[in-house]
């Protein structure tokens, strides 16, 4: 097979997808900075979850500021027991707060109108089923991407959107590929951040293996880590997040050039709880 940068730089149309993942997404930083240092640049960006963020900063052509942009995100306090009495909280956390003050300050709805398009993934809570929404078009664009991160306990309203509510799109299709190339992208590359030694990548509950199909794998570029990140799902503290993102450096170099490196090989002690749960269920032959 053609090696992996040989065949973006090639490509005329390079989707850039940036799958769900929490605190984990910050993976996604260092990627995305390693891509532009090869000269790889998106058409377009497609976000779930967390990787919307990423999604908007890039599109928005604010690539560069990843870290400010994470390292503000992460130095405001996440919780505020007066919100659990606001009007639209409930909770103690104030995520949506958070998001709203790094949006502004890292991406604005200025940027993402004149960007480059913008997806993300969302749930839609009547039906559950996956909805690929335009974010670049929409009445409010920080309010679809808000929408694409609602989970319980952090968000407790969720926003409404031409009359729908919607969930984080990680619950039905964390890894939507196929909405990238039916716009029109000849290349995908898919940023995830489960572990190459866990399993096949998480696309949904139903499919938490999922496997590249051969009709496409050699236009999606895939780059994760090589094993579960030692990482909490909501860790916040920059000098914890700051070696994930460089890790994402090392190994999106390591995918594209086929190169191995030293430091790549970082990893969490033991399994994750969703890799109990698969165990459980072929056992139960599910």
């Amino acid at each position: 097979m053609i090696p992996a940068l040989d065949r973006l730089r090639d490509a005329k149309r390079v989707g850039f997808l940036f799958s769900g993942g929490s605190s984990r997404c910050v993976f996604q930083v260092g990627v995305v900075e390693t891509l532009h240092a090869y000269g790889i640049e998106p058409a377009m960006c497609l976000g779930v979850s967390a990787g919307s963020w990423n999604a908007a900063a890039v599109a928005a052509g604010n690539w560069r500021r990843l870290r400010p942009y994470w390292r503000f995100f992460s130095r405001m306090p996440a919780v505020d027991l007066r919100n659990l009495f606001a009007p639209d909280g409930h909770s103690p956390w104030v995520w949506a707060r958070l998001h709203d003050r790094a949006f502004r300050r890292y991406v604005t709805e200025n940027r993402i109108r004149a960007g480059l398009p913008l997806y993300v993934s969302l749930t839609r809570l009547s039906d559950k089923r996956n909805v690929i929404l335009d974010v670049q078009t929409a009445p409010d664009p920080f309010r679809v991407l808000l929408a694409s991160n609602f989970l319980p306990p952090f968000y407790t309203h969720t926003p409404l959107l031409d009359g729908e509510r919607y969930g984080d799109g990680g619950w039905s299709n964390n890894a939507p590929y196929e909405a990238l190339f039916d716009r029109g992208c000849d290349m995908v590359v898919l940023m995830a951040s489960k572990g190459e030694s866990e399993g096949g990548l998480f696309r949904n509950n139903a499919d938490y293996e999922h496997v590249i199909p051969p009709s496409v794998a050699d236009r999606v570029v895939t780059i994760r880590p090589r094993h579960r990140l030692p990482l909490p799902f909501v860790e916040r503290r920059w000098e914890k997040l700051a070696p994930i993102a460089n890790l994402g450096a090392l190994r999106a170099r390591e995918v594209l050039t086929g190169e191995t490196l030293p430091g790549t090989e970082m990893a969490a002690k033991g399994k994750a709880f969703t890799a109990h749960v698969a165990r459980i269920r072929r056992m139960l032959g599910r």
